[in-house]
């Protein structure tokens, strides 16, 4: 008690006032003087409440290291007290509220960037509470994509599915959209099988029997489908495993999905970790066609076709008048604009079909990495057709299939054009390429092969 008669729990009690009112730095002040007041007198569950709300507090103003500490302090407060609890509710409710300390501060540690922590603060939440499916969702985000542990992640997604699906226990704070949820949880759990490609598979039931894995991948995206028919890149990865040949693109809702998801994190994968130069291949090579850099023309208006955070658009800056960016994800774009202030005239968020037409004419078209969203690439260049001036220049990368697979395709389908590859990417066939270019009034000028431009599944 201090000075003006106030106990832990009354500060407790103002400062979840506070704190339901959205006033932070009130609650703030209230749940310190309650933890300056904390004895061995007080109840645990008070002691480390004031602890995890006044994290959560923090946390709410950005003060994420801060946060980190005050849920740290409560999980630490409750494995030293909790044996000291004989009465079985009171010792749950302590473990509750110890659970939901750790939950949060896994994700305070996502926040600043220290995933193993994070993973480790998820997996003692669920082990308090065997029913917080959401820690389980969590850390296998976490071990999926940030420490790419794809075995760890697998399971810690089919054990949220177990517990959103079973009927004996009540999942702890349960969504109010589960087939959303559920949709997710298979769709990632699709992506974890899929993610090695020299993996193999059983079933839990008979560990000794070896099952394919494209079809146990096939049946988790189908069930995410099931669960949620706008689940666009359960649909796209699905069509991948499946070799869906009907499919001709990539949806725009995909794809935007897709970089909105990897915006942040973007550059860091690609270049750092994939170890990706093809944004500085096409340039050479572009130079290559024109016989060296020095006889390289400026264009006045060049489009950079799915910029991302312009990579490709920075190769070309030097021979451009006025760039423009062009991407479906507004996150990308954003990122583009953070990273590289100056480096775009205009950008914007469309698809890039549109955009063609829209700006005509258009000088240059520059394209890394973005065109393997088409399958189908009729109607792409239909467009370029449309919005490049007389005389116009298109540069962009596509995929080929590996030697095997082509081998394969030539015997079984002499005359394929695409395929939707395992990373959901689409390879097309040269011959294919430069028949749709003239079809489209596009003359072959330079190609050339480039060969390790990213490191996968390595």
């Amino acid at each position: 008690m201090n000075d003006d008669g106030l106990t832990t729990e009354s500060f407790l009690e103002l400062g979840d006032e506070s704190l339901s009112q959205g006033d932070y730095p009130g609650a703030i002040e209230h749940y310190e003087k309650g933890v300056s007041l904390v004895t061995e007198d007080d109840s645990l569950i008070t002691a480390i409440s004031l602890r995890t709300n006044l994290a959560t507090a923090l946390s709410s103003l950005g003060k994420e290291e801060a946060a980190a500490e005050s849920y740290r302090s409560a999980v630490l407060q409750y494995t030293k007290g909790i044996d000291e609890i004989v009465d079985k509710e009171t010792k749950k409710e302590v473990t509750d509220v110890a659970a939901q300390a750790s939950f949060f501060l896994g994700m305070v540690y996502q926040d600043l960037n220290q995933p193993q922590r994070a993973a480790d603060a998820y997996a003692f939440a669920n082990s308090l509470d065997p029913f917080h499916w959401a820690s389980l969702a969590n850390l296998g985000a976490v071990l999926h994509d940030e420490l790419k542990q794809h075995d760890d992640a697998l399971l810690a997604y089919n054990k949220a599915f177990e517990i959103l699906t079973q009927t004996e226990a009540e999942p702890t704070d349960a969504p109010e959209e589960p087939r959303y949820i559920l949709s997710q949880l298979q769709y990632r759990i699709g992506l974890a099988i899929t993610h090695d490609p020299s993996r193999k598979c059983a079933i839990m039931d008979d560990p000794t029997k070896e099952v394919s894995c494209t079809e146990m991948a096939a049946n988790a995206f189908s069930l995410a489908t099931t669960y949620d028919p706008r689940n666009e890149a359960a649909k796209h990865m699905l069509a991948t495993v499946t070799a869906d040949a009907t499919m001709k693109r990539a949806s725009n809702v995909y794809v935007k999905s897709l970089f909105d998801d990897y915006a942040h994190n973007f550059e860091h994968s690609l270049v750092d970790e994939l170890g990706y130069n093809g944004f500085e291949r096409l340039r050479r090579g572009f130079d290559r066609a024109f016989g060296g850099e020095e006889n390289v023309p400026t264009f006045k208006l060049v489009i950079d076709a799915g910029c991302g955070t312009g990579l490709v658009g920075e190769q070309f800056r030097n021979v451009t008048e006025y760039l423009v960016g062009v991407d479906l994800s507004e996150a990308i774009i954003e990122e583009a604009v953070k990273v590289r202030p100056n480096l775009y005239n205009e950008t914007r968020v469309g698809d890039v079909t549109d955009v063609f037409r829209e700006m005509k004419p258009v000088s240059l078209i520059i394209a890394g990495d973005s065109y393997i969203y088409f399958g189908d690439l009729v109607p792409l260049f239909q467009s370029m057709e449309e919005g490049l001036e007389d005389g116009g220049f298109v540069a962009f990368t596509l995929e080929n299939v590996g030697k095997d697979t082509q081998e394969a395709l030539e015997q079984s389908k002499p005359d394929w054009r695409w395929q939707l590859t395992a990373s959901g990417r689409f390879a097309h066939r040269k011959d294919y390429v430069q028949s749709v270019g003239e079809a489209h009034s596009l003359k072959l000028v330079h190609y050339e092969p480039m060969v390790d431009f990213r490191y996968e599944n390595g």
